[in-house]
């Protein structure tokens, strides 16, 4: 698995995903999944909490979880004493202790999404609902195919067998009792990168997660 410094990219992570309009769209999608009655809701890998404060209603607790202290500085900031340091394996909830989990773009980065839908799964209250973000690759692709074209055989290269495959995650979600019931679609922003310039920054090395797929 290759992934980000996310302590050292936590200050212009945002900048470099789209912001504000990236977040709105992702936490509109994920709030139209949520059951009008889900009064805690745990978001797993919540990152600079960008996503996660939008998911607040009066009535809703929405706590954040993340592994990287860098990025939950910023989450903090946006959720008050409602953030933990946290790996998405081992949270520190109670069994069924909350009405829905939210993943938003973080199985795509795994090995195996196993242990972290097992995990989401023993948090989850009866009846409980979770919300994952899937199919990142074939997300990229639709957004620009230009940019598809370029970054796609690298994350193939990268990952080999995508952990977040809609299919894959139905049939493994299932051994943990759960099954789908809805789901729904958001226009992200991108990176703010054209074809051009992610093929540059790839040449001139400034991407790092990409050094490890060899050449292009």
């Amino acid at each position: 698995m290759v992934v980000l410094d996310y302590d050292a990219e936590a200050e212009r992570y945002d900048a470099s995903r789209g912001g504000e309009p990236r977040a709105v769209a992702a936490a509109e999608a994920v709030s139209r999944l949520l059951p009008p009655d889900a009064r805690t809701v745990a978001d797993i890998a919540c990152g600079t909490g960008i996503v996660t404060r939008l998911l607040r209603r009066p009535g809703r607790d929405v706590l954040g979880f993340d592994r990287s202290p860098g990025m939950l500085k910023l989450a903090a900031g946006r959720l008050p004493h409602r953030v933990a340091v946290s790996d998405a394996t081992r949270l520190p909830i109670r069994s069924g202790g909350v009405d829905a989990v939210v993943l938003v773009w973080l199985l795509h980065l795994l090995d195996d999404a196993a242990p972290v839908v097992a995990e989401a799964a023993r948090v989850l209250r009866p009846g409980g609902v979770f919300v994952t973000t899937v199919d990142k690759d074939d997300a990229v692709v639709n957004a620009d195919r230009d940019v598809g074209a370029i970054l796609t055989p690298i994350r193939r290269a990268l990952r080999p067998h995508a952990t977040d495959r809609l299919e894959h995650l139905t049939d493994l979600a299932a051994e943990y009792g759960l099954r789908p019931i809805a789901n729904t679609t958001f226009v992200g922003t991108g990176q703010g990168r054209s074809a051009r310039q992610w093929r540059t920054a790839l040449e001139t090395g400034r991407i790092s997660w990409a050094e490890s797929a060899g050449p292009r």
